[in-house]
């Protein structure tokens, strides 16, 4: 069983929960908010307090109403400085709930204006605050960068304050990798501002972080001194949180060196502290531990009341993973009890949490390998960029020098690969660059030209990995649609097609395969436009209807490549059938630009067929996209393809596959085992297409109602 203990990170606002200021007079600020004659800065200072110190730490929700108040109000009156402090208390508000991406956003809306007014040190307040939601989201490398960023503004200003907390943050990073004496330098780096400052609540936090570090390094001598430490200072400045946490430490260090009494002993006085301040956590980690106490003494019936205690607060509270923890707990001292059928249903109680636990586990690190994978796709990208500028100049170098050494030879245009690159936080819009540069194709001059081939190849490549990585990945489709799958074969390295697939809060899934103009690198620019307006309308904006989302991500196309209609133009733009499933209704709603969707029910085929209009510029009437909606029911098979499979040439006689002949064989497979299916439709393709060359990129997606 894990050891509960606290750790003191010295956040600004947990610093004002526990301060233990009297009570705010909200009858006060409410006559001060509702006084038009007040100066404005008046009335606002007046709503924040309400927020803050009225409802922030017991009432969030109420909190971000009352901070939207006092947003709306600075933006009337024009004060930035008023309406970025709103959404930072917006952002702290979400970040109290654990809803780290909304808390990431308003933040992150808070420091652009902060950024603006050139406010160092309200910058510096918004960099630790990211950097907390990136620490709490198990995105360490992100924390640490935000937490240097303030810290070094905070080192400018001399602001001790801000020094003392970041190092202790800093410090947790490193504890919390493993890297024990970085993390202890930066803790000793603390105590010592803490110390100079006179800073007692500081100088306990750093004796309590420095005890944690001992602690882990299993240096129990070193540790109790230092709790020891906290002990006194907390006791001193009466923080009774901090004395709870202090004496469930020592507790620990006394349990792990055999000495039952003294814990048992230091585990009391935190749980009398504990149910003193009303802290529940505190509660239950001193009730479990003195409960596992008992139960090592084999003084069963004391150890039951004690995890009985812990086990209702932990179903009031509603927290999975301490549950686990007790039920456990409970099941071995029922046994020991002999009471069996208790025994037994603490036992069900831990495997039905612990599957819980699990599936928890699996989306977190889920989520931390995307979060992980968009940072390092992003400086991934800047390489790129860097590495192509490189090959573009050394290729116009070469091109002078060899058009001064013959005259004779041919010039063509080299057209090199640039640019792809695709956003960070928050998913949004991929950047794109295109850089033009000449090109010769000369046989004679192939050898010369080798090194620059290569290198471009590499950067193709290489764009095929950022591709790959944009792409939602297996592991997330096969726990959103279980029973599906996904052919994905382009014609060069990168391709035009593109899938993707998202489950909404609502539990609605959505999928597409989309089919981009072209195919190779300009097809992959496309497609990287596709997937970041999907997020976008889908994901962000929380748009619902196929039909609006296909037409928004019209416009947006055609916004943002700034097509005009003018003769002569490009029509960029991408086909796509676009879908969203219901399951609780059991139904699919589909929209479709020129790409039909395929449902196969029993031996029914019925073709849903999308508009006659791409997603974007076209020469006809541009029209609101449509939406059909139909039943599906267990066992059902739905289809959704590029034209690349049914437009292969191939066979005897060197013609088109056809879309009807397709539609055949997907039908004779529907019944197939779905892993199955994607085999024999590779095979299909395969000795359809034989010797002669693929055409298009090919996607084809089937997924099975379950």
């Amino acid at each position: 069983m894990s050891k509960p203990r606290f750790r003191f990170i010295y956040l600004l606002f947990l610093l004002i929960s526990f301060s233990g200021k009297a009570q705010v007079n909200l009858d006060s600020l409410w006559g001060v908010w509702n006084d038009k004659t007040q100066p404005d800065t008046n009335r606002l200072k007046a709503m924040k307090d309400i927020a803050w110190d009225g409802y922030l730490f017991s009432q969030p929700d109420s909190a971000f109403y009352f901070a939207q108040m006092g947003y709306d109000f600075a933006e009337a009156v024009d004060n930035k400085k008023w309406v970025a402090d709103a959404l930072n208390m917006q952002g702290i508000s979400f970040a109290i709930r654990a809803d780290y991406e909304k808390a990431l956003e308003y933040y992150s809306n808070s420091l652009a204006i902060r950024n603006g007014l050139g406010d160092k040190k309200e910058v510096a307040g918004s960099f630790h605050n990211i950097g907390r939601v990136y620490e709490k989201q198990g995105n360490y490398q992100r924390a640490l960068e935000y937490y240097l960023k303030s810290l070094s503004i905070a080192e400018q200003l001399g602001k001790k304050r801000g020094m003392i907390n970041n190092y202790n943050t800093i410090g947790l990073i490193y504890q919390e990798q493993g890297n024990y004496e970085i993390s202890l330098d930066y803790y000793l780096k603390s105590l010592k501002i803490a110390k100079e400052f006179r800073d007692n609540r500081g100088i306990g936090d750093s004796f309590h972080n420095i005890g944690l570090v001992y602690q882990d390094q299993g240096n129990n001598e070193k540790s109790l001194k230092y709790h020891s430490k906290s002990l006194a200072i907390f006791e001193q400045i009466g923080d009774k949180k901090g004395m709870g946490a202090s004496y469930n430490n020592i507790g620990i260090i006394y349990k792990e060196q055999g000495d039952y009494e003294k814990a048992f002993e230091y585990y009391s006085k935190s749980l009398a502290i504990n149910e003193e301040i009303g802290d529940k956590k505190g509660m239950v980690d001193s009730y479990n531990n003195i409960g596992i106490i008992c139960k090592n003494q084999g003084n069963y019936e004391t150890a039951l009341k004690y995890l009985l205690k812990s086990k209702n607060i932990l179903q009031e509270i509603n927290t999975i993973k301490g549950l686990h923890d007790t039920s456990e707990l409970l099941s071995e001292v029922y046994k020991k009890l002999g009471k069996y059928k208790q025994a037994l249903e603490m036992h069900e109680l831990y495997m039905e949490t612990k599957d819980s636990i699990a599936k928890m586990d699996a989306e977190e690190e889920l989520y931390k390998f995307e979060v992980d994978k968009e940072y390092e796709l992003k400086k991934q990208a800047d390489s790129i960029l860097h590495a192509d500028e490189i090959i573009i100049q050394q290729a116009e170098n070469r091109a002078k020098e060899e058009q001064l050494k013959s005259e004779k030879q041919r010039r063509t245009g080299l057209l090199v690969i640039v640019g792809l690159v695709l956003v960070s936080f928050g998913f949004v819009f991929v950047q794109l660059r295109r850089t033009k540069a000449q090109k010769f194709v000369i046989e004679r001059q192939h050898e010369k030209l080798n090194k620059s081939h290569r290198e471009i190849t590499d950067s193709i490549n290489y764009a095929k990995r950022i591709q790959d990585a944009l792409m939602t990945s297996a592991v997330y489709i096969k726990d959103v649609l279980p029973e599906s799958f996904i052919l994905f074969r382009p014609k060069d390295v990168v391709s035009g097609d593109f899938y993707w697939v998202h489950r909404s809060p609502k539990g609605q899934t959505y999928f597409t395969v989309a089919d981009c103009t072209g195919h190779g690198v300009p097809g992959a620019f496309m497609s990287m436009i596709g997937t970041s307006l999907l997020n976008e309308f889908i994901i962000e904006n929380n748009l619902e209807d196929t039909a609006e989302i296909l037409t928004k991500m019209r416009e947006q196309i055609i916004k943002s490549l700034d097509q005009k209609g003018l003769q002569g133009e490009n029509k960029d733009g991408m086909d796509m059938a676009l879908c969203k499933y219901d399951p609780k209704k059991g139904t699919v709603q589909y929209s479709g630009a020129y790409n039909p969707l395929l449902h196969i029910s029993k031996n029914q085929i019925n073709q849903l067929k999308g508009d006659s209009q791409p997603v974007g510029l076209h020469t006809g009437k541009q029209l609101p996209f449509t939406s059909k909606e139909i039943q599906v029911a267990k066992g059902d098979m739905l289809y959704l393809y590029s034209d690349g499979f049914p437009d292969q040439f191939g066979g005897e006689k060197g013609k088109k596959y056809l879309s009807g002949k397709f539609n055949k064989f997907l039908l004779s497979i529907r019944d197939k085992p779905i892993d199955e299916q994607n085999t024999l439709i590779k095979s299909e393709f395969t000795n359809w297409i034989g010797d002669h060359e693929q055409v298009d990129d090919v996607c084809v997606m089937g997924v099975r109602i379950t």
